[in-house]
């Protein structure tokens, strides 16, 4: 009898744990739904965790640990979990953004959708009359304004300043999206130093510059700095130093950045794509990247690579570019987190494997993080410069 006692009780008490890790189980599993349905986030590093949690950690704390321990560590994880996940948005109407390198890629398709979102946006625009500008005040509002900006003219910048102030007044600048950069394709020690301090200008210095002039704003609406940075500013690859070093700086920025603006209520994030086929990478602009590159080498670099070195070195990343995705919808998506979300992060991978990049490329010994970056590169692997060519010909 006293064992049949004991047997009703443990059942009960299978029964009651049960019904306490479904109630929590089917809470957190709505959670995440809703926010998946509501275009918060997408499948990725995240959204596995959170289903290990779901599918793993209930049946392991529940069955193995046992009791109110393991249904509180359970419950705990679910928190934790859910916590990393993005937040609900802010209202977008009467919130003013102020983007650069709205032209293409990132920038044109997120002046589209802060848009259609009802947020005003002065997009900055290296060529205010060109086709990407056009684009943009046929299709939006007249909530957008295209201004023109290159981001290493300090005049350009003052006169965005002096017009966005005009507009915002004592409400201030909720958004600035630093996006506008360039990207050329060259081994380090082909690389012209004019060209070089082209990248660092506008990828790193002119980032610096327009969030100087316009960070007394954005502290008086206590808005939001987004930098659109790269996975290149957290691992180097070949044929990409000049970018890569420029993106670690605004990581560097950002960073500190973040930490400064803090005491004066300005959330600080950094977005890190990976490769997506933006207008830097058309094979246009490859193009004439190419022929400047080459008009800017000195004799001797022509002489040790060759101009049959660089054509097959640009043919080679052209085509590699080719499969990048066209759909740039996830910065965009991003970004708009960093701008709208009740509680921005920090940083922002997006595109494929990015997450996991991000999380794990720190983490590794440099022989590894070496073969990795290799494995990735955009240089083919059997092209051999000039002199190497003619060194192998003349031993043969």
């Amino acid at each position: 009898m006293e064992f049949d006692i004991q047997d009703e009780l443990i059942r009960d008490g299978v029964v009651f744990y049960s019904v306490l890790y479904s109630t929590v189980t089917v809470a957190f599993a709505v959670a995440v739904l809703s926010k998946f349905l509501t275009n918060e986030f997408r499948f990725g590093f995240r959204s596995f965790l959170s289903l290990i949690v779901l599918f793993l950690g209930e049946p392991l704390c529940q069955f193995l640990i046992s009791g109110p321990s393991g249904l509180f560590i359970f419950s705990l994880g679910c928190l934790i979990i859910y916590s990393m996940l993005p937040a609900n948005h802010l209202s977008a109407q009467e919130k003013a953004v102020f983007i650069t390198g709205c032209d293409s890629g990132f920038g044109h398709a997120l002046a589209l959708k802060l848009d259609h979102l009802e947020m005003t946006v002065f997009a900055g625009c290296l060529d205010d009359q060109g086709t990407g500008a056009a684009d943009l005040r046929d299709k939006c509002s007249d909530r957008l304004h295209v201004l023109k900006l290159d981001v290493t003219s300090k005049e350009d910048i003052e006169s965005a300043s002096k017009f966005i102030e005009g507009h915002v007044k004592d409400k201030g600048l909720w958004g600035l999206v630093n996006n506008a950069g360039v990207w050329w394709c060259a081994e380090l020690d082909m690389m012209p130093e004019k060209i070089l301090h082209r990248v660092m200008d506008v990828n790193l210095f002119g980032a610096v510059r327009v969030t100087t002039k316009l960070l007394p704003l954005v502290k008086r609406a206590r808005g939001r700095v987004v930098n659109v940075s790269s996975l290149l500013g957290r691992m180097s690859m070949e044929g990409s130093g000049a970018y890569a070093m420029s993106k670690h700086a605004i990581v560097a920025y950002t960073n500190t950045l973040r930490l400064e603006m803090k005491k004066h209520g300005v959330s600080v994030s950094i977005v890190e794509p990976a490769g997506f086929l933006t207008g830097n990478l058309q094979e246009h602009t490859l193009s004439k990247r190419k022929e400047e590159l080459w008009s800017s080498l000195d004799e001797e670099t022509k002489q040790h690579y060759g101009r049959d070195y660089l054509d097959a070195l640009y043919s080679h990343v052209q085509s590699c570019f080719q499969k990048y995705p066209r759909e740039v919808s996830p910065v965009v998506r991003c970004i708009r987190s960093g701008l709208l979300s009740r509680r921005p992060r920090e940083q922002y991978p997006c595109g494929a494997g990015a997450e996991t990049m991000v999380s794990i490329y720190p983490l590794l010994p440099v022989w590894l993080a070496d073969y990795v970056s290799g494995s990735l590169s955009i240089l083919p692997k059997n092209l051999c410069p000039g002199f190497v060519s003619s060194t192998k010909q003349g031993n043969s």
